[in-house]
């Protein structure tokens, strides 16, 4: 008996541990000598050098504060990627309230209006009306901050309602307007006047390239578009889908914008494609991931390529040998290049509201604005990694700040004015832009890149060159009209309708044009 009696004993305190340790915890907390840990939940398709150093600089802010702050980061890939995700978690959570809280009955019309911006939704019937619901209600998706992706991505979101005013535009009216961030700068919007988005850095476009593997080819550092045509480059190429990444997807665009500035929206964009394509026709490859473009160039695994501005500074320095020219270099377009901002917004429904709200100031700050700018282990600089990126506040341009930024001679306000974007030319038809350059290059990619190369090794023979630049199928009249339209059906089998056509098309042009090549046409 007595053996049970302590058997039974010890049971008792294994049982009873847990909440024991849990109450003295608990106890500790409440006497205000343990801060309880506060987790605040982002997604971003920014790089880990950009998490770790917001990361650790957020929670050492909020540590001087007395809390405890960690970072849930949530990386489902690309814009396009997080895109797909939360339109797939908004929707399965409006479904929810809607069937169950508004007991309302859930059909494709709801499915499809809910978060529909208005040119994309009927007018009356269900659609409003779960639009409005929807924004109306405080559905979420379990995340709390959108950080990085573009202004494109952000006004998309914020008009289908997934972004929510953070109210930090109205709190804080220093940091906006005439004395502080524009809201405009060469066409491109800096900040949402609703409140739901702000830039927290500038981006821009260009090409990064190794200049041992230039120099071998015969051919200078590239710095306009039309340069990444060069039939020497054939093959060397890193190109990314414009359909699997947002950066992307506005790079091709700035190229449409750069040609329609130069003559008619018509002309300029049949100019721009033909010029899309024979950029194609140079591709080594083309990656669903925007960030192994200067990854591969650097190696030498490609001679040149387009990317992000980021991403070539950032990559040029991890790469650099103490004391050695870098051999990967960049250069903007300047002049054929959009300066964008790349924001920050409260989504919502968000499960941390007032944390996050605090984020955003934080990356608003000056504090934050030099992580973006300073070089690694200056005054309040990154700790580890230089991010190279572009403050978007104007004081960090002060020449009190010179010594400290990673890029002292890059003034992007100065450069804004070369080049101003139009919104209404290539905006509202942006995703059939990436279509076409889909199924034009990289669905036909193998084939295109045969073709090019059998018109460069024949020195371009007139007849062969004009099949390779029809562009009969795909016009501006047919782009912004049949093609935009079926991808903004709700009907899948619209749009893989024009793309089956239109891939056939292509790889049979391709196919033609190397026939005519070879045989001197």
């Amino acid at each position: 008996m007595t053996r049970a009696w302590w058997m039974f004993a010890a049971l008792v305190a294994v049982l009873a541990l847990p909440f024991l340790a849990r109450s003295r915890h608990s106890a500790a907390v409440g006497r205000g000598t343990t801060p309880v840990r506060e987790r605040l939940v982002v997604i971003t398709p920014h790089n880990q050098a950009v998490r770790y150093e917001f990361g650790r600089a957020f929670a050492e802010y909020m540590a001087r504060k007395g809390r405890r702050v960690e970072i849930d980061w949530r990386t489902p890939g690309g814009s396009a990627e997080i895109s797909r995700y939360l339109g797939s978690e908004y929707t399965a959570s409006f479904q929810r309230h809607w069937t169950k809280e508004l007991a309302r009955p859930w059909s494709a019309q709801v499915a499809s209006g809910f978060m529909a911006p208005p040119r994309g939704r009927l007018p009356g019937g269900e659609g409003t009306a779960a639009h409005e619901a929807f924004l109306a209600s405080e559905v979420g998706c379990g995340v709390d901050l959108l950080f990085g992706g573009g202004s494109s991505e952000h006004i998309r979101h914020a008009d289908a309602g997934r972004l929510v005013d953070a109210g930090v535009v109205a709190r804080h009216p220093d940091l906006f307007g005439p004395t502080g961030i524009p809201e405009k700068a060469g066409g491109q919007i800096y900040w949402d006047r609703q409140g739901r988005w702000m830039g927290t850095c500038l981006s821009s476009f260009g090409i990064c390239f190794n200049g041992d593997a230039l120099a071998h080819v015969g051919v200078a550092p590239p710095s306009t578009w039309e340069a990444l045509a060069d039939p020497r480059l054939h093959g060397q190429l890193a190109l990314a889908d414009p359909t699997k990444s947002g950066s992307v997807a506005k790079a091709f665009e700035i190229i449409v914008q750069a040609e329609m500035q130069k003559t008619t929206p018509d002309e300029g964009w049949q100019r721009a494609v033909r010029l899309i394509r024979r950029i194609g026709g140079n591709a080594r490859y083309f990656t669903d991931a925007s960030s192994k473009v200067p990854l591969d160039v650097a190696m030498g695994d490609a001679t040149a390529g387009m990317c992000i501005d980021y991403y070539g500074r950032f990559q040029s320095e991890s790469v650099a040998a103490p004391g050695r020219t870098p051999r990967l270099g960049f250069a903007t377009a300047h002049g054929e290049t959009a300066i964008d901002s790349d924001p920050i917004g409260l989504l919502r429904g968000a499960p941390h509201r007032a944390l996050a709200i605090e984020f955003i100031e934080f990356a608003l700050s000056d504090e934050g604005q030099k992580l973006w700018a300073f070089r690694r282990g200056t005054p309040d600089g990154p700790e580890r990694y230089a991010l190279r990126r572009l403050a978007i506040s104007p004081r960090l341009y002060a020449h009190e700040f010179d010594a400290y930024r990673a890029d002292p001679t890059e003034k992007p306000y100065d450069e804004v004015g070369r080049f101003n974007y139009h919104e209404a030319w290539t905006g509202p038809f942006m995703g059939a832009i990436s279509f076409v350059i889909r199924v034009m290059c990289v669905d036909a990619e193998t084939e295109l890149r045969r073709a090019y190369g059998a018109l460069a090794t024949a020195g371009f023979p007139a007849r062969a060159t004009q099949v390779f630049e029809d562009m009969s199928l795909v016009d501006y009249a047919t782009v912004t009209g049949p093609i935009r339209a079926a991808l903004a059906s709700p009907d899948p089998l619209e749009e893989a309708a024009w793309a089956q056509k239109l891939v056939r098309h292509f790889r049979a042009l391709y196919e033609r044009t190397t026939e005519m090549a070879r045989a001197g046409q």
